[in-house]
């Protein structure tokens, strides 16, 4: 039974429920890139489909169109992957499963993929429709987007024939974008060594259920940073305690705010109650806008293999001053940000602690003032760091064909 039958326009909402139902994680496109291409042979399009899975649709012209300008409908086939704690989801074989909230779209428990699958259902249900007269039309798909734009990276650009291409990676209905950060991730190795302590007790400490978000569409929003709030926690405990640190981690995907993060410490004494009143002032202090962050306590076998202090004292201090979250507005459209950086992901190793920051920006010169400010953070404290391969900024052209077109008829594009 269809969820969605109701909703406008009908067809759009028709093949965004059908992708819903097919796994699509970045990296594991094979099956939606398929559909896809299966959906273009049915219809007589011309298809093609490369090594990683990017697609491409053609469409003739209409009748006495043929020497209009080509348009390139684009978006991305992949989506990310992240859940609610008690959810049971699968995401390797269960279809999303959509939930209507009065006049919002959302999923139980888990992700929609509305990022980009809104692009790939708006694509199929232009193509399909042979009522309105367009000039030569083209739907490119590409995969990996939400890593590292891999697929975009991979595509033959001799395919493409359209001169104008409209992307359509927006969650918000009736908007086209017309400019895009580029970005780049920061791979940080902090050196530890383990060592053994006299200690008596042993406790972890788990931040969880905090809102999250994609750090790239969300990341404005006044959202908490898991891994910036368990530091948090053990910085106040270590000022009132002595405490050691055995392992710390945080955050799953490079691209997402962190919702949940734990450590585990040790200390020669039973510091229950300092801890106690540490976790209750981050509560106090982060309840007004993460309603459901929940800190728990748990005692533990005593473990007295630990991070040598020195290698704590140099965490604590990174992570305090590493930025993460909005560093600039665009001057021009102060609603809109100009640069940012997530601090996505902490891991501990045998002989390292791991740590992943995801730097985002429409400016080239601003992206790099962003890098050198973290770099000198990392290396303040002792740690190594190295960059990924970046991709492009896509910058706002006010004065294009599109843009303008775009501002003069625009209420054509509202449903």
């Amino acid at each position: 039974m269809r969820k969605l039958k109701k909703l406008q326009p009908e067809r759009v909402f028709y093949y965004f429920e059908e992708i819903s139902k097919i796994p699509r994680e970045s990296y594991q496109e094979k099956a939606i890139s398929d559909y896809i291409i299966d959906f273009g042979r049915k219809l007589g399009l011309e298809t093609y489909q490369d090594a990683s899975y990017n697609v491409f649709l053609r469409k003739k012209a209409s009748l006495g169109y043929e020497s209009s300008p080509g348009i390139i409908i684009q978006g991305h086939l992949d989506m990310i992957w992240e859940k609610e704690d008690d959810s049971l989801h699968d995401f390797s074989k269960d279809s999303i499963d959509l939930i209507i909230d009065g006049n919002k779209l959302k999923a139980n428990k888990t992700t929609l993929g509305a990022d980009n699958g809104i692009a790939i259902a708006i694509a199929m249900a232009i193509l399909e429709d042979d009522s309105f007269e367009h000039g030569p039309l083209e739907f490119l798909g590409t995969t990996s987007e939400e890593v590292d734009l891999g697929g975009a990276l991979t595509i033959d650009s001799e395919i493409l024939k359209g001169s104008m291409l409209i992307n359509l990676d927006s969650e918000d209905e009736s908007i086209i974008t017309v400019g895009s950060a580029g970005g780049i991730e920061l791979d940080i190795t902090l050196p530890i060594t383990k060592v053994y302590e006299d200690l008596s007790f042993s406790w972890s400490i788990e931040v969880k259920n905090l809102s999250g978000g994609h750090s790239g569409v969300e990341i404005h929003k006044k959202k908490g940073n898991a891994n910036k709030i368990i530091s948090e926690i053990l910085s106040n405990i270590n000022f009132e305690e002595e405490i050691f640190l055995v392992e710390i981690s945080g955050g799953s995907k490079d691209n997402a705010i962190p919702r949940n993060a734990s450590a585990t410490i040790s200390s020669k004494k039973d510091i229950s109650m300092t801890i106690k009143n540490s976790i209750n002032k981050i509560l106090e202090k982060y309840r007004s806008f993460e309603l459901n962050i929940q800190v728990e306590m748990i005692v533990l076998d005593t473990i007295t293999k630990v991070i040598d202090k020195e290698s704590f004292k140099n965490y604590l201090g990174l992570i305090k001053n590493m930025p993460t979250g909005v560093n600039t507005w665009i001057k021009e459209y102060p609603d809109i940000v100009e640069s940012s950086d997530n601090l996505a992901i902490v891991k501990t190793s045998v002989d390292s602690i791991e740590i992943i920051v995801s730097l985002r920006s429409s400016e080239v010169n601003i992206l790099k003032e962003l890098q050198d400010k973290i770099i000198n953070i990392v290396e303040e404290f002792g740690a190594n760091f190295k960059f990924s391969a970046g991709y492009p900024e896509w910058r706002f052209n006010s004065i294009s064909n599109l843009t303008v077109f775009g501002q003069e008829f625009s209420h054509l594009f509202r449903w």
